[in-house]
């Protein structure tokens, strides 16, 4: 039956018509709730190196020089010595350890609060370091095992 011109009023079979294409399409639009609760699972699974990284992070002040931050996460261990160089300027020394594999072609970084990245370089000695100003840091290295971003700390 066609609709009625003139006056937008539907006939009782388009109306059937209608509320069956609805009840169609409202049962497509919901999502299933065990769809709902996987993606929200896998929301915190983004980076959970750094989580991991921050569930066993142990400060360890040490009287004198510095300070000192030991990470570890699965076999791979980032410690961070900070040494004061100037007004307010601190060298930050990286000590990498992999277990079972040689540190020293890994690609660290230091990440400023500001989101600002320096690369930390090995001089001729091997040894990592990088001059910071103060404020939040933290360290990314890229280990063969996988790459490990610690938690934020304050120098």
């Amino acid at each position: 039956m066609p609709m009625v011109t003139g006056d937008n009023t539907l006939l009782p079979a388009d109306r059937a018509l209608l509320a069956q294409l609805r009840e169609l399409t409202a049962a497509e639009a919901e999502m299933p709730d065990d769809v709902a609760l996987a993606a929200k699972a896998a929301q915190g699974w983004g980076n959970i190196d750094a989580e991991l990284a921050a569930l066993v992070q142990e400060p360890v002040l040490t009287r004198g020089d510095g300070t000192a931050y030991s990470f570890a996460v699965a076999g791979r261990e980032i410690r961070v010595e900070v040494e004061p160089v100037g007004y307010r300027r601190r060298r930050l020394n990286v000590v990498l350890r992999e277990a079972g594999a040689d540190p020293a072609g890994v690609d660290v970084m230091v990440q400023r609060g500001d989101g600002e990245e320096l690369a930390v370089a090995t001089d001729h000695f091997g040894e990592r370091s990088v001059e910071v100003g103060l404020g939040p840091v933290r360290v990314l290295a890229g280990f063969a095992a996988g790459p490990v971003t610690t938690g934020w700390f304050t120098i």
